[in-house]
C-alpha cells in the first residue's frame, strides 16, 4: 500500500498484532526499484510477507514520508523498517538484497523470538554471548547499516578467539561472514592452521574464505586509487604481498600479481607494472580468472593516466586490445573500447580511435 495515513496503520496493527513492514524508498532510487522488481514479485517472498505483516510504502520525499523519515532517522535507501504497533523499531534492513534468499531470511527474524534486532541487542545488553547469539546479532548489526557498532562488536569477539574456536563450527558462521582483515591476528590463525581447520570445518569452505578475504582487500586498496588524497595503511599493504609471497594458498600466483599491480600503480613504478602486466598474459598467470579483462582495462587505464612515455602506451595498447577482443558482454567491451581509444589518441593514431569510439558507442546499443 503507497502512502497511507500513517496513524491508520498503525491502528491496523493493533488490531491484527502484526508488525508494520515499512519501505522507505524514493523515486529515483535505482536499488529500490531493482528490489520492488526482483524480490517482492517472488511468490515465496509475497506470501510471507502478506501472512506476516501490514505491507506500506512510502516515498521518503513526499509529505508525510518526509515526517517518517525524520522520525526513524532514514537517510539510506533502500531502507526497510519493521515498526511495532506501538510506532517503535523492532527490525532493520538497509539496502537493497537481492542473491538468493538473504532478504527472506533476515526478514524472517523479525518475527523469530528473541531474533529480532531489539532483542538481540537486548540479549547482549543482559551479557549472552552464546555463538547463536553473537553471530545473529553481528548479523543483525551488519544488515542495519550499524557499522560502527559492528566492528566494534566483531572486532572484539574475534579478538578473543583462538584456534579451537576456528575448528568449532558453531562459531564458523561468524568467521566466514565478520573475518575481513587478511593481516589480521586471526586471519594469521586461519592460515597457519590451514589444514587442520579444513579438517573439522571443510577444506574448501576455508580456502574460499582465505581466498575471498584476500580478494576483498585487493579490491578495496584498488578502490582508494580512485580518491585522490584517500588515506589508506601502506605497511598493510605490504604485509599483504609480503604473505602471499610467502604463503602456499589458494589461487597464490593471482592474488598476488594483482595485489603487486595496484601497489605498483600507487607508487608511480609504472615499468614495474608493465612488465608484471606482460607476464602475466605471456605465462596465463591469471587465465581463468573471471575479473581478468577488468584488470588489464583498469591497468592499461591507469597507464594512460599516469605514463608520459610511448613505449608504456604501446604495452597498454596491447592489454587494451586483448580486453576488447576476449570480452564477450557489450556494456564491458564499450568500457574498454573507450580505453582503447584513449590510448590510440596518446600514441597519435586519430583515425584508429575514433572507429574504436564507433565501435564502443555500437556496442553500448547492442
Amino acid at each position: 500500500m503507497d502512502d497511507p495515513e500513517w496513524d491508520a496503520v498503525l491502528e491496523k496493527a493493533r488490531q491484527t498484532n502484526k508488525l508494520v513492514f515499512l519501505d522507505c524508498y524514493t523515486s529515483w532510487c535505482v536499488p529500490c526499484k531493482k528490489m520492488e522488481k526482483e524480490v517482492f514479485t517472488r511468490p515465496e517472498i509475497a506470501n510471507f510477507f502478506n501472512q506476516k505483516f501490514i505491507n506500506v510504502k512510502y516515498d521518503m520525499e513526499g509529505q508525510q514520508g518526509e515526517l517518517l523519515k525524520e522520525a526513524y532517522g532514514v537517510n539510506v535507501f533502500p531502507t526497510y523498517l519493521f515498526i511495532t504497533p506501538d510506532g517503535q523499531v523492532a527490525h532493520r534492513i538497509i539496502g537493497a538484497h537481492t542473491a538468493g534468499n538473504e532478504f527472506l531470511e533476515w526478514s524472517k527474524m523479525a518475527v523469530t523470538p528473541g531474533r529480532s534486532y531489539v532483542e538481540l541487542e537486548q540479549r547482549y545488553k543482559n551479557g549472552e554471548r552464546n555463538p547463536a547469539m553473537m553471530f545473529d546479532y553481528m548479523l543483525a548489526l551488519h544488515m542495519a547499516g550499524e557499522q560502527v557498532k559492528e566492528e566494534e562488536i566483531t572486532n572484539s569477539y574475534l579478538a578473543l578467539m583462538t584456534k579451537d574456536h576456528f575448528m568449532d563450527k558453531s562459531y564458523w558462521g561468524a568467521i566466514q561472514l565478520f573475518l575481513n582483515s587478511p593481516t589480521s591476528r586471526e586471519f594469521r590463525i586461519l592460515l597457519d592452521n590451514r589444514q587442520e581447520i579444513g579438517e573439522a570445518v571443510g577444506a574448501a569452505e576455508v580456502d574460499i574464505k582465505i581466498y575471498e578475504t584476500i580478494d576483498r582487500q585487493i579490491k578495496a586498496n584498488r578502490s582508494f586509487m580512485a580518491y585522490e588524497g584517500h588515506l589508506y595503511d601502506k605497511q598493510a599493504e605490504q604485509e599483504l604481498v609480503e604473505m602471499l609471497e610467502g604463503n602456499d594458498i589458494p589461487n597464490r600466483n593471482e592474488l598476488l600479481a594483482r595485489a603487486k599491480a595496484v601497489q605498483n600503480i600507487r607508487n608511480g613504478d609504472l615499468y614495474d607494472l608493465a612488465y608484471m602486466v606482460e607476464a602475466v598474459l605471456d605465462f596465463k598467470i591469471l587465465q581463468g580468472y573471471a575479473g581478468l579483462n577488468d584488470e588489464l582495462d583498469y591497468y592499461a587505464l591507469s597507464i594512460f593516466k599516469l605514463a608520459l612515455d610511448d613505449k608504456l602506451f604501446q604495452m597498454a595498447l596491447r592489454w587494451s586490445e586483448y580486453a576488447c577482443t576476449t570480452e564477450k558482454s557489450p556494456m564491458h567491451r564499450a568500457n574498454y573500447l573507450k580505453t582503447k581509444a584513449k590510448l590510440l589518441e596518446k600514441l597519435g593514431r586519430n583515425d584508429e580511435a575514433a572507429n574504436a569510439k564507433k565501435e564502443a558507442d555500437a556496442a553500448e546499443k547492442m
